[in-house]
């Protein structure tokens, strides 16, 4: 039977709950209940439509992964060319959008992946998935790794997908602490992510463009 929309409204607004829970609690710290009354239904119908907590937090991560991957392979974020600083930024400018309308799941995703659990293991697969596709789906911006595989992952990992994160989790706190404006904040970590993480990227791998120049 096809679902109705209203089907579709009440499991969207379980998700948003279930996201703001288990960011404020933490996955462990989480209670179905406590979902339930943030989404304004019952726990049965929770159960009804999602099968568990972890139900639930796979949803999320799943749509987190594949709203970015949808980025990636998109015709606008093919055609950009990393080493122009202006196309760098746009593109920074539309994942960190992408992001921070998932920002709980964000925060999320940063609690859970220093605990050794299947969650975990969840979360570095999602990881490596969006950093395999990077490598290889963009015509501007996609860097021929070849026998430095690991070398472009930790790059990647540590320089490149986890500051963006903790921007996203992080930049509000930020903001009130020491009121800067969202927009000044924003074009400051970008210009500091292009000045190392983009600018290392450029230098140290060779472009499907072709060789960056020394």
């Amino acid at each position: 039977m096809k679902k109705q929309p209203q089907d579709e409204t009440t499991k969207e607004r379980i998700l948003t709950a279930a996201a703001a829970v288990f960011a404020n609690r933490g996955f462990d710290g989480a209670r179905v209940e406590e979902i339930a009354k943030l989404a304004g239904v019952n726990k049965a119908l929770i159960y009804y439509y999602y099968q568990s907590k972890e139900d639930l937090l796979s949803i999320l991560f799943n749509e987190l992964k594949d709203a970015i991957l949808t980025l990636l392979v998109s015709k606008e974020t093919r055609i950009i060319d990393i080493t122009s600083p202006e196309a760098a930024a746009q593109i920074m400018n539309r994942i960190l959008d992408l992001l921070e309308e998932r920002q709980n799941v964000i925060r999320v995703v940063i609690m859970e992946c220093a605990k050794r659990t299947p969650i975990n293991t969840q979360i570095f697969s999602m990881l490596d998935e969006i950093i395999t596709r990077m490598f290889s789906t963009t015509e501007g911006w996609a860097i021929e790794v070849g026998t430095n595989r690991s070398k472009a992952m930790v790059t990647e990992f540590f320089t490149g997908i986890m500051p963006m994160l903790d921007y996203v989790a992080y930049h509000e706190i930020w903001m009130e602490r020491y009121g800067i404006e969202e927009t000044i904040l924003r074009k400051q970590f970008i210009e500091s992510f292009l000045g190392t993480h983009f600018a290392y990227t450029v230098q140290g791998f060779p472009h499907k463009h072709g060789h960056p120049e020394a």
